[in-house]
């Protein structure tokens, strides 16, 4: 609890200085520079497990040492410490009414990426996979993720994000009984870890530009904040039920509840397409990569940078 109180308020104040120093001009190319050196991170991160005993205290000294080493840039500028804005949430019953896909997909997102990135080292470890191994196959998931994000985000922009949503989701399934069947073969493991890791971390980006194109530019910051609330409870919540699932079935339950939640929410996804028609292309709001990693304030950069490009496209087309 201390730890991940600690990691949210130096997110918040990291990207509290990046959102003050970046310009109008810069703040996108900012922004995902900043969440590719996040999940570079997290993945050279995996590799420190091979370096000493993980029942030991050195690897989270090591990670402190290094957390604090990465603030000394912001703790020796003379600048002046940046102040905080908050956003008033929009009530999640509104939310709920704008997307009910949005709000439904959170929810099993966030136990998606907790139970996969939470639990991924425990199936390795019940599964007899080396130290280096269980390494690889985390790393494996984020490096899935950062391959499919743009090709996704490509189309996103250019046909009915539910559809999309429903495909990915469906291929996450299909990756995930790969590892139900074939987990043994480690080479298998490690596709069934590239496709979980690409088909569950772009339909977070998906659901956020879902909701924005049902919502006023003035309401989409404010949005981000209940998305991450519902996001969050479904994170609390997937460890826990995936803990005994693996305790019930064995670690094969591993694989079992994702391939479930995926499956769960392809189905959900086509359901709400015969529910209203989607906006068309023009009228769809611009995909931005979030990470389901990302803290609120990183969720609103994202907003603010869809509504920029928004309101820059709306411009170019009067001129016209």
């Amino acid at each position: 609890m201390v730890i991940g109180f600690c990691f949210c308020r130096v997110h918040s104040s990291a990207e509290s200085w990046l959102n003050n120093a970046a310009t109008n001009e810069n703040l996108s190319q900012s922004f995902s520079f900043y969440l590719m050196l996040q999940i570079v991170g997290i993945v050279v991160g995996q590799g420190l497990l091979v370096t000493s005993d993980p029942g030991g205290s050195t690897l989270f000294n090591i990670i402190s040492g290094f957390v604090s080493v990465s603030f000394a840039p912001i703790l020796l500028s003379i600048s002046p410490a940046q102040a905080f804005e908050t956003t008033n949430p929009m009530p999640l019953k509104k939310l709920i009414e704008t997307s009910p896909l949005a709000c439904a997909g959170m929810f099993v997102l966030g136990g998606l990426f907790s139970a996969q990135f939470g639990m991924a080292a425990v199936y390795g470890a019940e599964v007899s996979l080396s130290l280096g191994e269980i390494s690889l196959f985390v790393a494996t998931c984020y490096i899935g993720a950062v391959f499919l994000q743009y090709p996704i985000g490509w189309l996103s922009d250019r046909m009915d994000r539910r559809r999309l949503i429903m495909s990915v989701a469906a291929i996450g399934a299909v990756g995930a009984l790969i590892g139900v069947f074939m987990g043994q073969n480690f080479t298998l493991l490690l596709v069934s870890a590239s496709i979980l890791g690409g088909a569950s971390n772009p339909p977070y980006s998906l659901l956020i530009a879902h909701t924005n194109d049902f919502l006023n530019f003035d309401d989409m910051v404010s949005a981000s904040g209940g998305l991450l609330f519902i996001n969050g409870i479904g994170a609390i919540a997937a460890p826990l039920i995936l803990g005994w699932v693996m305790q019930a079935i064995g670690a094969s339950g591993f694989f079992v509840l994702i391939c479930l939640l995926m499956a769960v929410l392809a189905l959900y996804a086509a359901y709400r397409t015969t529910q209203r028609a989607a906006p068309t292309v023009g009228e769809a709001n611009t995909y931005q990569i979030v990470t389901p990693t990302a803290s609120l304030l990183s969720v609103e950069f994202a907003q603010e940078i869809a509504i920029e490009a928004a309101l820059e496209e709306e411009s170019q087309d009067v001129d016209q």
